[in-house]
């Protein structure tokens, strides 16, 4: 079984991204030939070194289809036929994409070659929020590869795609997000990241991790904490990068970080609010913090809700979506989106519980983390190849 995971980039790992590296890593590891795709070219900033390291880590090859980023209509003639020569050069058996565009490419790529495409399902799509023209002519594209097979992250990202796509449902497996085991080997360093962040030793950290878009709930969490930092002895850290907000996502989301961050110092809340961008020790910084928050208005999963679990985090977050699947059997707090005040009456209840209440908290969110780590889902997405291959899905 030969195997070609297609990213849009791999030197900037967001969650399909990281899942897609992780997964050719894991796939070598066990013996089954996976190489990597990009969309984009070798000469971006990052990409020489990342490329690098994922050779050292057993990667057979890496190939760039040397797209422009933001590429225009006309270049996706040439990326189809560049990966369908590809394909038959290397006598792939898989291609495997998450993205818009990578799916794209690989449906119209695939037909009429040996590979068997299949299109991993991250988002929870409907109409109301994914219906530009480009994702019309996703779906248009999924339709004229009739062979091509989905995974869900989520039961619930599933039945949505099922209605979005009318595809049957047999067509669509769900295999759920996988997380890597320092995630569950975090180190505590309360004290040393409160003196990295400037905060009082004695407080208490609520922490955010995930793109810094309006989706992801970040104003939230600043209607409903803010007001407690000093009250409280509460610090609030924001971790994550400011992408591009998707296509038909709220049309306030420009500006809106900038709008926070002159909110903050307006307040006089400076002093106990950080943004720290995208950083590389999450693991390190959920260990050390006291609850996660997570107030999405759209989730499909939510990595980072099984990464705080393993890491013993206490997790706050909204019932949307996949969330209520994903935090099913633990003692995490669910409330609305958009209501800062039920939010942080979660939040509170959460840093003020007994010991004991507390400890079981903790122990109960570990053992459902237990459920996605990454060599569990290594494992499905093997079952769903091999039985995509023989011809049993």
């Amino acid at each position: 079984m030969k195997i070609l995971i297609f990213v849009t980039q791999f030197y900037q790992l967001g969650g399909a991204e990281r899942l897609g590296v992780e997964l050719a890593e894991e796939l070598n590891k066990r013996g089954i030939h996976a190489d990597i795709l990009s969309m984009y070219g070798e000469g971006l900033p990052g990409v020489t070194e990342a490329k690098e390291t994922l050779l050292e880590k057993d990667i057979h090859s890496v190939y760039f289809l040397n797209m422009k980023i933001h590429p225009p209509v006309t270049s996706l003639i040439p990326a189809i036929l560049k990966l369908r020569r590809l394909i038959r050069e290397q006598e792939y058996d898989i291609i495997e994409t998450s993205m818009v565009l990578p799916t794209v490419i690989a449906s119209w790529a695939a037909r009429g070659t040996r590979a068997r495409h299949i299109s991993g399902l991250h988002d929870v799509f409907t109409k109301e929020r994914y219906n530009g023209k480009k994702h019309r002519f996703w779906r248009f594209s999924m339709r004229m590869n009739p062979s091509t097979c989905y995974y869900a992250i989520s039961d619930y990202a599933k039945r949505c795609w099922t209605e979005y796509s009318n595809t049957t449902p047999v067509r669509t497996r769900t295999v759920y997000n996988g997380i890597p085991n320092d995630c569950f080997e975090a180190l505590h360093e309360r004290k040393g990241v409160r003196e990295e962040l400037g905060f009082p030793f004695d407080s208490k950290i609520a922490l955010f991790v995930g793109r810094m878009l309006k989706r992801k709930g970040i104003d939230t969490i600043l209607d409903a904490i803010g007001p407690l930092v000093t009250k409280e002895n509460l610090c609030l850290v924001y971790v994550g990068g400011c992408d591009q907000p998707p296509e038909g996502f709220f049309a306030e989301e420009d500006g809106l970080l900038d709008r926070m961050r002159e909110r903050v110092v307006h307040e006089g809340w400076e002093e106990r609010i950080r943004f720290l961008g995208r950083r590389d020790d999450v693991p390190r910084l959920m260990a050390s913090s006291d609850v996660l928050v997570h107030p999405a208005r759209i989730e499909g999963f939510g990595l980072v809700l099984v990464e705080a679990m393993a890491a013993g985090l206490p997790v706050v977050a909204s019932n949307v979506d996949g969330i209520p699947e994903v935090l099913s059997g633990t003692d995490s707090l669910m409330v609305q989106p958009d209501d800062p005040k039920a939010l942080r009456k979660a939040i509170l209840k959460t840093l003020n519980r007994p010991s004991e209440d507390a400890a079981q908290a903790v122990e109960k969110g570990r053992n459902r983390a237990e459920d996605f780590r990454i060599e569990r889902r290594t494992d499905a997405m093997i079952k769903l190849f091999e039985d995509v291959l023989k011809g049993c899905f």
